[in-house]
């Protein structure tokens, strides 16, 4: 098998220079298993593919699409130049982003014709909501919203349901081989769609930004509809700790400083359950959860705000 599958939702990030000096040749980092800009070294080769830190994420292509755009100029002539090599591809989430980042390398055979509709409106669907954290207002009645909630809807039961938490390889697997075959059959033309549903329950609200509870696939399009611009995602883990995940629409929400706050929350986390991520999405979900409610981080956002006279104009 020329792709070698390396999942470890368990395993913390790496710097880019451990990745280079620890993992044999012929690796390929996608969408955060390397915590640092997207690089590339021929000498082994290395390559990670991450929008995560370095340059503001509206000025980046999400992970799946320099995947793509890759493949297509070249990627594999050095990666695989006789078609018989082994390629490592390293990762520790199963999200749509890492799902389409798969399939482009895995498949790539489907990816490579320069003018394929259904598969740009996938990758375009995909590159729009993660640059702006989901926060954008899709209409409805596109086809492409519903038809992506079914090629992805494996990954969202895994999350939504809480499974996601237990953190095991072989069932973050299995939602990528569950959506591969989704993305293949929506190709073919064969796809199906489901229902739109973006319900949220409002769980604590500062002076200019919220806390919810997501219940359906497509809440953070209604939060984009009533003017949402910052905002927090609170789910609660069996064991009773939180996942939290923080957000802006874009660095044009100054007032709202997602790195500096997570900074903030990180003061009272300990230290496999710190918040980390790019410039206006920040999380805790690679840690066990945080032991602190919903009141008790959104008091720690609100102070912080206060204390910085940060408003939204």
């Amino acid at each position: 098998m020329p792709f070698i599958p390396e999942m470890h939702p368990k395993m913390i990030p790496v710097t880019w220079e451990h990745f280079v000096a620890n993992m044999p040749p012929r690796s390929i980092a996608l969408d955060g298993f390397v915590y640092d800009p997207p690089a590339f070294d021929p000498r082994g080769p290395h390559i990670n593919f991450d929008h995560h830190k370095g340059p503001p994420r509206s000025s980046m292509l999400c992970t799946s699409t320099q995947v793509l755009v890759a493949v297509r100029e070249g990627l594999l002539d050095m990666f695989m130049p006789t078609g018989d090599e082994e390629v490592r591809v390293w990762m520790n989430d199963c999200d749509p982003d890492v799902g389409l980042s798969l399939y482009a390398l895995e498949r790539h055979w489907n990816v490579m014709a320069p003018v394929n509709s259904a598969l740009h409106r996938l990758y375009g669907y995909v590159q729009d909501m993660d640059r702006a954290s989901g926060l954008l207002d899709k209409p409805l009645d596109l086809p492409i919203v519903k038809q992506a909630a079914w090629v992805f809807e494996p990954y969202w039961q895994f999350r939504f349901s809480g499974a996601i938490d237990a953190k095991d390889s072989t069932a973050h697997m299995g939602v990528l081989r569950d959506v591969s075959h989704r993305v293949n059959e929506f190709l073919a033309a064969r796809g199906r769609e489901l229902p739109i549903d973006d319900r949220y329950d409002v769980l604590e609200c500062g002076k200019d930004w919220i806390m919810v509870r997501e219940v359906g696939l497509q809440a953070r399009m209604r939060m984009a509809r009533r003017g949402v611009r910052a905002f927090v995602s609170a789910r609660q883990k069996p064991d009773g700790r939180w996942v939290y995940t923080v957000c802006r629409k874009s660095a044009y929400v100054w007032w709202f400083p997602v790195p500096e706050i997570c900074a903030q929350l990180n003061t009272n986390e300990i230290e496999d359950d710190y918040f980390g991520g790019g410039d206006i999405v920040h999380g805790n979900a690679r840690g066990n959860g945080s032991t602190r409610d919903p009141e008790q981080i959104a008091s720690v956002i609100n102070a912080y705000l206060r204390d910085h006279n940060l408003n939204a104009p």
